[in-house]
């Protein structure tokens, strides 16, 4: 349990951190859009947030390339790159997205992409569906599968980012009891499972969560944007797969 209380604080720390710094640049060179009919609050509020959570998590990982508990999925670490490369493909779009704000289209793609780049050059894909037991045959029902369950979550999540604190709340709550689920799968099939990694990534999300709320809560001086609600669901997606 230490090993992943340490991944925890480790996020927290860094994503506070960074939080509070992309809220002071935001705000000193005004990146952030103009307040829409749609936004609840009134006045314009950076939405760069999943930049800070990203770092933090990706930060996480890389300790976790130095720590024994933790070698399994770093043995053969295709898995990690393919995670931590559509990450970053996801959050320079979502990026982009709360600069700019493009085309609907344009993000789609880039969430196939990610999702895609996860099942294939990861091989982190559904084998199974846990209504009756039932197997995927098919290895490209599987991949096809596997995007569609990714990008679907990543939507989903998205979809709810309107209110103060929201998005953030849900995710350290439902990674919270995840990870309670796969700890204890960790710890009767021993570290050396692929339980770990799914163990590690909520670990990760739940320490990105509590570092980003400060600056989250109401009233908000910081919104994550799709750069980190989308990574939140990519994320929460991939640790279900793994």
């Amino acid at each position: 349990m230490k090993q992943y209380l340490f991944v925890v604080i480790l996020t927290a720390t860094i994503t506070l951190v960074l939080a509070w710094a992309v809220w002071q640049l935001s705000m000193r060179y005004k990146l952030y859009p103009g307040i829409r009919e749609r936004d609840v609050h009134k006045t314009p509020t950076p939405r760069l947030g999943g930049v800070a959570m990203y770092l933090g998590i990706v930060a996480a990982f890389l300790a976790s390339s130095q720590h024994p508990f933790f070698s399994i999925f770093w043995a053969d670490p295709a898995a990690v790159w393919a995670i931590l490369g559509a990450t970053t493909l996801i959050v320079l779009v979502g990026v982009a997205d709360d600069i700019w704000d493009l085309d609907w289209m344009i993000k789609l793609g880039a969430q196939f992409a990610a999702a895609g780049i996860i099942a294939w050059f990861g091989k982190l894909q559904i084998l199974s569906l846990p209504i009756g037991g039932l197997t995927v045959g098919s290895s490209w029902m599987s991949f096809v599968l596997t995007v569609l369950s990714i990008v679907i979550v990543m939507n989903a999540v998205n979809f709810i980012d309107g209110l103060d604190g929201l998005v953030a709340g849900v995710a350290l709550i439902a990674n919270g009891v995840f990870f309670a689920y796969s700890y204890l799968l960790v710890r009767d099939a021993g570290a050396t499972t692929y339980f770990n990694l799914a163990s590690f990534i909520a670990a990760a999300l739940i320490g990105a969560c509590i570092g980003f709320l400060p600056l989250n809560w109401t009233p908000a001086k910081l919104f994550m944007g799709d750069s980190g609600a989308l990574m939140l669901g990519l994320l929460m997606a991939v640790s279900a797969i793994a």
